[in-house]
């Protein structure tokens, strides 16, 4: 696995009241194409954004391994379907906290 793209957000509207600000990596393994962020007032955390099924991915634990190891990363976040947003994963498990 390699981190082939990093690009600075800075999601920012004052008026509306959010202040988002990270980074969106694209990371390559192989075939495998994975959309990761980070937010600068979350160190040590990843969100997962694509693909969108990582909870049943036989590929989590390759990704998991890598964030922790290239990233520094101590909380993974995936999307769980059965509520509809994103929740944290166990690192040693990959189940849902």
């Amino acid at each position: 696995m390699k981190i082939e793209k990093v690009d600075r957000f800075d999601d920012v509207d004052y008026d509306a009241g959010y202040e988002y600000r990270g980074f969106n990596y694209l990371i390559l393994g192989g075939v495998d194409e994975f959309f990761v962020r980070t937010y600068d007032d979350e160190p040590g955390g990843a969100m997962v954004l694509r693909p969108i099924d990582m909870a049943t991915s036989t590929r989590l634990r390759t990704l998991a391994e890598f964030l922790q190891t290239e990233l520094e990363v101590t909380a993974i976040y995936i999307y769980k379907g059965e509520i509809g947003s994103y929740a944290q994963v166990d690192l040693e498990s990959l189940q849902f906290c």
